[in-house]
């Protein structure tokens, strides 16, 4: 069906496939068309089978669904037929509901071939909460082909990879069941590669999950409407005379009642204020250490020699700079070896010699006193060395333990994360457990270094703050005086109270800035432009105003969705 992801059927040859063996010989016995037998067969299996008011895959799931999302999933197969949009406020959990339809589906034979499509840096949560709480098998698809065995197991493709060939052209080719595309907006645009790739595939079930359904103009929200039912608002004409312009914004919409009749036909929405989904609290607080003398200079030189070759050097010189500029916000023992790779051996030798930074000590003094009220602890850093100088000072100090980080293979991060939540009271982490890693059985964590991109700060706290917390959470940033990230946090908590913040919303105002924003590049733009630590400061207060310009820009946005779609 042009335009739209195309319902399909069972092919005659794969009713054959299936039923081979025993249509030969109903043939000879009954001269009846192997065809006509088979779809009786298939008719006869659907029929046997519990409505979708009995939930089959209950006892395979390793949590207790909230009540609005078993509704979700119940509305979504009995009215919707399996093919909706999810649009719930961020952290409500969309990403349960669609494994729920997934699960009811697959119990029932209906889902055999499933296919997720995600941004890339979720593609691993998807395989966790999957293969975790609804016990369903998974492989990933990363070129032109995936494992496929006899479990069937659901296929995973990041968004950017699907909509390139050579793996384009394999998912394009399959004949799906069920396709469930997460951050679905960014298929709102027909021309864009993603959207091209949407309207390409060929499924009888679909799943479109987006908090933003609609953002800007009205046209974003036909778009992903018609993907999922086809001329359900009409055409395109039709749409723009009944409630506005191609470019008309949502202030400009007509006829709301109507709009809002047709969307709840095919779209679930639960704001946080209509369900009872408290999320405990986020109680951050920024700890500026000062550092000793040998670390003051120790940075102080780093840093103004970066921001002197930073502006004679090149783009792949700049990205040494930028990343060495982190490593010198994070520890001594971090910054060392790329000190010495880059020919600063004097400034690499004054590292080294460092010891134990002050940040050190302050970890163990509050890792004492969590530990005494019997609270485990996970401890963030972004670096590995400064990973293994902690573990060494932990391991002197007599801190139980444990490590996680990138290099593990999977089954050894499993035993990492099962001895945390035994008897191990503290766990030393880099980024890698802020990816898809869900420890709700801690509500303590400290950050040794702070991520230039908050949206690496949001994966930290997310892992510890999610449905399913029972705690407040309790975060601790350890920040050194004078440093880069000292300013960094002062801007994100001033402008934007980024630890008040639901998990999911930051994501949606950064995305507002300009499609090509990097907060990251931005700040070591500032830096090495500006001319004194005075000036960075007023370039980083000018960023901060873009943001929280753009926050109210998403809680507009968030109010007129909640105009056009969902329940009154």
């Amino acid at each position: 069906m042009s335009g739209s992801l195309a319902v399909e059927r069972p092919a005659d040859a794969d009713i054959l496939a299936r039923y081979g063996p025993l249509l030969q010989r109903l043939t000879r016995a009954t001269g009846v068309d192997p065809r006509w037998s088979a779809l009786v067969d298939e008719a006869g299996e659907v029929w046997s089978r519990p409505g979708f008011d009995t939930v089959l895959s209950q006892g395979r799931l390793s949590f207790t669904p909230f009540d609005y999302q078993l509704a979700t999933m119940q509305t979504v197969l009995r009215r919707m037929r399996g093919r909706a949009i999810l649009a719930d406020e961020v952290g409500l959990g969309k990403t349960i509901e669609a494994g729920l339809v997934l699960s009811e589906l697959r119990m029932r034979g209906l889902a055999d071939r499933a296919l997720v499509i995600a941004p890339a840096g979720l593609v691993e949560q998807w395989r966790e909460e999957l293969e975790r709480k609804f016990a369903l098998p998974t492989t990933v698809a990363a070129r032109g082909d995936w494992d496929t065995g006899e479990d069937r197991p659901v296929v995973l493709a990041s968004l950017a990879a699907a909509r390139r060939d050579p793996l384009k052209a394999a998912v394009v080719g399959q004949r799906w069941d069920l396709v469930i595309v997460d951050e679905a907006h960014r298929l709102r645009t027909p021309t864009s590669a993603s959207g091209k790739l949407a309207r390409a595939l060929q499924t009888r079930y679909l799943l479109l999950l987006t908090a933003t359904p609609v953002e800007n103009r009205l046209q974003d929200l036909y778009e992903l409407v018609n993907l999922v039912a086809p001329g359900l608002l009409g055409t395109a004409a039709e749409f723009r005379r009944a409630h506005g312009g191609a470019q008309a914004g949502v202030e400009e919409l007509r006829n709301v009642a109507a709009l809002r009749s047709r969307t709840r036909e095919i779209m679930v929405r639960h704001r946080r204020s209509e369900v009872a989904v408290m999320l405990p609290q986020r109680l951050a607080e920024t700890v500026l250490v000062t550092p000793s003398e040998e670390e003051r200079m120790l940075y102080a030189d780093i840093t103004a020699r970066i921001r002197h070759e930073a502006r004679t050097v090149g783009a792949a010189q700049r990205l040494t700079l930028r990343s060495l500029t982190r490593l010198a916000g994070s520890s001594p023992a971090a910054v060392a070896p790329t000190l010495s790779k880059v020919g600063w051996a004097d400034l690499a030798t004054r590292a080294r010699a460092i010891q134990r930074p002050r940040k050190t000590d302050e970890l163990l003094a509050r890792l004492r006193s969590h530990l005494a009220r019997d609270e485990k602890v996970l401890v963030f850093t972004a670096f590995r060395h400064t990973l293994e100088a902690l573990t060494k000072e932990l391991a002197e100090a007599g801190v139980p333990a444990v490590c996680y980080h990138g290099s593990l293979s999977r089954r050894e991060k499993d035993a990492v994360v099962t001895a945390f939540r035994g008897d191990m009271p503290v766990l030393l982490s880099t980024e890698s457990a802020g990816e898809g890693r869900n420890l709700q059985f801690c509500h303590v964590m400290i950050n040794m270094d702070l991520p230039w991109n908050p949206m690496q700060i949001e994966q930290r706290l997310g892992r510890l703050h999610r449905v399913g917390q029972d705690h407040d959470v309790l975060l601790a940033n350890l920040v050194s005086r004078g440093t880069i990230e000292e300013q960094i946090l002062r801007v994100l908590e001033s402008k934007i109270n980024m630890f008040e913040l639901v998990v999911g919303e930051l994501d949606m105002i950064l995305g507002r800035i300009t499609d090509d924003f990097d907060f990251e590049t931005s700040v070591f733009t500032a830096y090495v432009t500006a001319e004194d630590d005075a000036a960075f400061a007023a370039s980083l207060d000018d960023l901060g105003a873009e943001i929280a310009r753009a926050r109210g820009d998403y809680l507009r946005s968030r109010g007129a969705i909640d105009q056009l779609v969902g329940e009154d």
